[in-house]
């Protein structure tokens, strides 16, 4: 027997090595892969024959583990390894094995920065100029990843690796977010074998709606436990089965968790670690931020603080109780940063205990963009609704400070605090023109390959350098040819050299574009063209056609972007104007649109492809909140076929949104109801009940929503079977059906609910046999 396993393993290594061999010499610039000839012997009987030798594609020898990590909406100085306020052990660990970058750079909002990290390219060049959300129908703007730009997922995995993604995936168009597809824009369709998270922009982080794959996760699976940890318990699990499984094979790990992009929610022991830290002030803070980055080599001494922009209020001129609503709104920040960096600690502590830190290059990046300050001057307990064209009531958003962070609100802080968790740089998320819109924290580490453990590099980086980065450490070739589609160059470069030898005068060009404010980076100075929009305004205060004011700034002297040295410098300023253009012409970033995403999303709420009616055949239909049927500003009929188990069936008959946004047509008891939720606002939530009842059995329900246009008031009458049982007026027609990820569903209510059903998630007690909506 011992004879017998030796050959065995013999010859097993022996076919290990021609598969190494094989795949060492093979060409990997066009993927798949062609499948080498068979080079056995096939007789008539098997054992006069030879089995081919070749093997499955495998990674280069030697390859790494990759883990990229990038956070949402977290500022340059939020965490402590940057020097900001929250304490983050697990990134300092991080940081003390590999090296930080204080000059990194992303794009300013969520789609484009994700699009950049994955494919190496800029992000009008792949395709998502904007938000996936809203395609515009221009080259730059199909809001989807182009196919001639493979993400580098596929490029590993058609390669030889295990590939998997966790967390926030908004690089999907809603349109493509049903059961109908298609796929090719999910993760599963760009490269990654495994898939868990959402597909939005947003979600709620104790009723998230997740994914596996493509399939909707039961509700019931999260047995307690917020977003952030089921992500790192579905990560250590697939990390535990794929070694189990492939233990030779390396893997591809991306985790986007979606925080600290707002709800911010956490759990209410990590807020209370931060009561009272932030009374000061967003003002005071900035200046011990500031403090902190000199003393610890994070900004340059000299470094000043840029001043407070218009718009955002001095702390001292806050009331009593508008400063508690302000500081209480960043104790839930800082404590879902916190419960973040625990998250992330368990994970690296668990690729410690198995065996696999030493051989995994990290990149960590902390933001997607710069900190948002889309809730404007007050913040909000619920940031979508606080998108509408009024703000809310000052006396529920100070009653409510003590649930701030909790299951009922989904908050977001003043724009003063983002303002400060970008320290010492200008503005917010959303500025392509400044760099607290577009520079971000990261940590790269590979042990054993880097010089400077625990240092700093003021190289310029930017998202787009993470995917070549990637592919020389793992040896293999930026591919020429995917799936038969011609590869564009890739825009980025590699920062491998930098971990060796960090070089802060490298020549780079680098172009920014986000919602018509511009910028341009070219070795060491900075052009930016701002139209004057701020981040919680839809369009400049001069209209969609707003003069830019361009400014220069010398990064090598000027850190924080705080001397404009245009009329100092004319020729050059004339110069950088040029190349901007040029820029933004080769990589389709025309047109420029000078408006908020949640503008166009709201109309886009409203405005439909012409189509009048749609029939739904059977509850359990499910369908993206931003796809068609809007039922929101316009008039329409909904006819609902019923057969009901009992009499007094209770259940959601039809729910959009949640009850931080939306409305439900549903059953109480055998009673029709009507509830139209613009918040969690008591004042902002209608809603009837009839006092008749529906038979059991078969019966047509029908609901009447009658309006004279968009933000107009609007009528709600309830009938069935030719009566009259109940309606409703309402003072507006539109909401923002809140949040990212929310349904429009028949005979239940998933996600977060719009209401509180007799039912679990809403179910209807019976069925739905069919559901037409008609718009007049």
């Amino acid at each position: 027997m011992k004879r017998r396993s030796k050959h065995k393993m013999a010859f097993c290594a022996l076919l290990a090595s021609v598969a190494t061999s094989v795949w060492a010499a093979a060409d990997r610039s066009v993927l798949p892969i062609r499948p080498e000839p068979f080079d056995g012997r096939i007789a008539d009987n098997i054992v006069d024959s030879r089995p081919t030798t070749s093997r499955p594609v495998t990674a280069p020898k030697g390859a790494p583990n990759v883990l990229m990590f990038m956070s949402d909406d977290t500022g340059f100085a939020m965490s402590s390894t940057f020097g900001g306020p929250v304490p983050t052990p697990n990134f300092d660990r991080l940081a003390a094995m590999g090296q930080r970058y204080n000059r990194f750079h992303t794009t300013g909002i969520c789609s484009p920065s994700r699009a950049a990290l994955l494919t190496g390219r800029n992000p009008h060049n792949a395709g998502v100029g904007y938000l996936s959300d809203l395609p515009f129908g221009y080259p730059g703007y199909g809001a989807r990843i182009l196919p001639e730009t493979t993400t580098i997922a596929q490029v590993l995995r058609l390669n030889g690796y295990s590939t998997a993604m966790f967390g926030k995936h908004h690089n999907t168009p809603p349109v493509d977010r049903s059961e109908a597809g298609p796929f090719d824009t999910w993760p599963t369709g760009i490269g990654f074998d495994y898939f868990f998270g959402f597909v939005a922009g947003d979600t709620d982080q104790f009723l998230p709606s997740l994914f596996r794959g493509t399939n909707r996760v039961d509700e019931g699976e999260s047995k307690g436990r917020m977003l952030d940890k089921r992500l790192a318990d579905d990560m250590i699990r697939w990390l535990h089965s794929q070694r189990a499984n492939a233990p030779d094979k390396p893997f591809l790990i991306y985790w986007a968790p979606g925080s600290t992009h707002s709800p911010h929610q956490a759990p209410p022991e990590y807020i209370a670690r931060f009561k009272g830290k932030f009374d000061s002030g967003w003002d005071k803070l900035r200046e011990e931020i500031l403090r902190r980055q000199i003393a610890g080599g994070i900004v340059p001494r000299g470094t000043k603080l840029t001043p407070r922009p218009e718009g955002i209020p001095a702390w001292a001129s806050l009331s009593p109780e508008a400063k508690a609503f302000a500081a209480r709104t960043m104790e839930v920040a800082a404590g879902q940063l916190a419960y973040q960096d625990e998250q992330f600690g368990r994970v690296f502590s668990e690729l410690q205990r198995i065996g696999q830190l030493d051989n995994t290059l990290f990149s960590v990046i902390l933001g997607d963009n710069g900190a948002s300050g889309e809730a404007g001057p007050h913040g909000a307990v619920n940031e979508l609704r606080e998108m509408g064209s009024e703000g809310e009531r000052e006396a529920f958003t100070h009653s409510i400070v003590d649930k701030l962070g909790g299951p009922e609100t989904y908050p977001n802080y003043p724009v003063g605090w983002a303002w400060a968790m970008n320290t010492p740089l200008r503005w917010t998320k959303q500025y392509g023109s400044m760099l607290g819109g577009i520079r971000n924290g990261m940590i790269m580490s590979w042990p054993g390959h880097g010089a400077r453990t625990g240092g700093i590099c003021s190289q310029f980086g930017h998202l787009n350098d993470i995917a070549p980065t990637v592919l020389e450490a793992t040896g293999l070739p930026a591919p020429r040819m995917v799936y038969g589609y011609e590869q564009k160059p890739m825009d980025g470069q590699s920062m491998m050299s930098s971990l060796k030898a960090c070089d802060s005068t490298k020549p780079r060009t680098q172009y920014f574009e986000i919602g018509g404010k511009v910028g341009l980076y070219k070795d060491g100075w900075f052009l930016s063209g701002d139209d004057g929009r701020k981040p919680w305004e839809m369009v400049p205060p001069t209209g969609p056609r707003p003069p830019i004011q361009w400014t220069l700034y010398n990064l090598e002297r000027d850190f924080a972007q705080s001397t404009d040295l245009s009329a100092k410098e004319p020729a050059r300023l004339q110069a950088m104007k040029t190349l901007w253009r040029q820029e933004a012409e080769r990589n389709n970033v025309f047109p420029l649109a000078h408006s908020a995403g949640r503008g166009r999303a709201t109309m886009g709420m409203i405005a439909g492809s012409g189509r009048k009616h749609f029939d739904f055949w059977g509850k359990g239909v499910t369908i993206p909140m931003n796809s068609e049927p809007r039922l929101l500003g316009r008039s329409f009929m909904v006819n609902v076929d019923l057969d009901l188990a009992k009499r007094d069936a209770s259940g959601a008959v039809l729910a959009l949104g949640s009850y931080f946004g939306g409305w439900s047509l549903y059953l109480d008891r055998g009673r029709p109801a009507f509830i139209w939720a613009r918040s969690t606002d008591p004042a902002e939530i209608l809603s009837v009940v009839s006092d008749k009842a529906l038979p059991q059995g078969n019966s047509k329900l029908r609901m009447r929503f009658i309006t004279q246009g968009p933000g107009k008031p609007a009528e709600v009458i309830l009938s069935a079977d030719g009566l009259e049982f109940a309606r409703l007026s309402l003072p507006r027609n539109t909401l923002v059906p809140a949040g990212g990820g929310e349904t429009l569903d028949v005979g239940g209510d998933l996600g977060v609910p719009v209401t509180t059903y007799r039912t679990t998630n809403g179910a209807i007690e019976g069925d739905i046999r069919h559901v037409s909506i008609d718009f007049d």
